[in-house]
């Protein structure tokens, strides 16, 4: 058999070019295999939640309660401004990417400054609320657009006439509740979210506990997975939340598989004291997490002078 003599330069360049095919090709693959595994997390965790230390491969829902001071507040100091917590806010949405996110006591400027600082988000407020009076607050729902699709919504005030704009006679203050249906795009699973803020007085919070209450029965017809949210204004044990714990709801904060006892007013560190921000939730299987979120943002040691809290939640 004839075999031609290859030239011993020529034979390295032969053997470099099968060596690169070799290694520089598999090389190639791996690196665009992760690069796309990378692209796959990132996109599954803005639409789950997934802890790495559980190792369970479950999919959670990211959730959070925050009551982010009214732009409208005097503040005594120059640093606790909306202007100058905005970025502090900001910042905290980008590390914590919640995928829902109820606040209480979020002025229009407020949600429209949200919205342009995180395009990703879409909201719903209280369209339906009279602007006219000043007093009157949103309890606005943030969601990750790409992750939700909002399917019913509406605001009802906490009033015997709840559906038109009316306040208790016992109250100065106009309280509303902001609620969503709201189905997972990657699955389909359906769900119910309020979120509200209760008045400062005791004597009316029952009161306002019974016409949530009452609502979630009429709206939530369909007996899906439910949460509500909230600045209740009172700690965890007060006798108001008797109502919806009789109707099954849990409290995320007790029920969390790990979780914390932090207060969560923390009055910009001059007089915080209690534990007023909870969640609490009915038809999930279990709360992995729930977190109060004491870290400093943007050099901003309080973004409010309540303390974001996070609730991840099993479906």
């Amino acid at each position: 058999m004839y075999c031609p003599r290859i030239p011993v330069g020529n034979m390295m360049k032969v053997m470099t070019m099968k060596s690169y095919k070799r290694i520089i090709l598999p090389l190639l693959a791996a690196i665009l295999v992760v690069t796309g595994c990378h692209k796959k997390r990132d996109y599954d965790y803005s639409r789950w939640y997934v802890d790495p230390n559980e190792g369970d491969g479950g999919r959670k829902l990211s959730t959070m309660t925050f009551n982010v001071r009214s732009s409208s507040m005097e503040e005594r100091y120059e640093v606790n401004t909306w202007a100058a917590r905005r970025p502090g806010v900001k910042a905290m949405m980008s590390d914590r990417k919640p995928v829902l996110m109820g606040t209480q006591e979020c002025k229009i400027d407020q949600r429209e400054h949200i919205l342009a600082d995180h395009p990703e988000y879409g909201a719903i407020w209280a369209d339906n609320i009279s602007h006219s009076k000043e007093e009157t607050e949103e309890c606005t729902i943030f969601y990750i657009k790409d992750s939700v699709e909002v399917l019913r919504y509406g605001t009802f005030y906490l009033s015997s006439t709840p559906d038109v704009e009316s306040k208790p006679n016992a109250t100065n203050h106009y309280r509303v509740c902001t609620w969503g249906k709201l189905k997972m795009k990657n699955d389909g699973k359906l769900l119910y979210y309020f979120n509200t803020h209760l008045d400062l007085e005791l004597s009316i919070q029952q009161f306002e506990m019974d016409v949530i209450l009452n609502k979630m029965r009429t709206i939530n017809t369909e007996n899906l997975p439910i949460f509500l949210t909230a600045d209740f204004n009172c700690d965890e044990d007060s006798n108001i939340f008797g109502g919806i714990k009789g109707d099954g709801f849990l409290s995320a904060r007790l029920e969390a598989v790990v979780g914390d006892s932090y207060k969560t007013f923390n009055g910009f560190g001059y007089n915080g004291s209690s534990r007023l921000d909870h969640c609490f939730f009915k038809d999930f299987s279990a709360v992995t997490r729930f977190t109060t979120i004491r870290n400093a943002y943007a050099g901003i040691e309080y973004i409010s002078d309540h303390y974001p809290v996070s609730i991840i939640l099993k479906f």
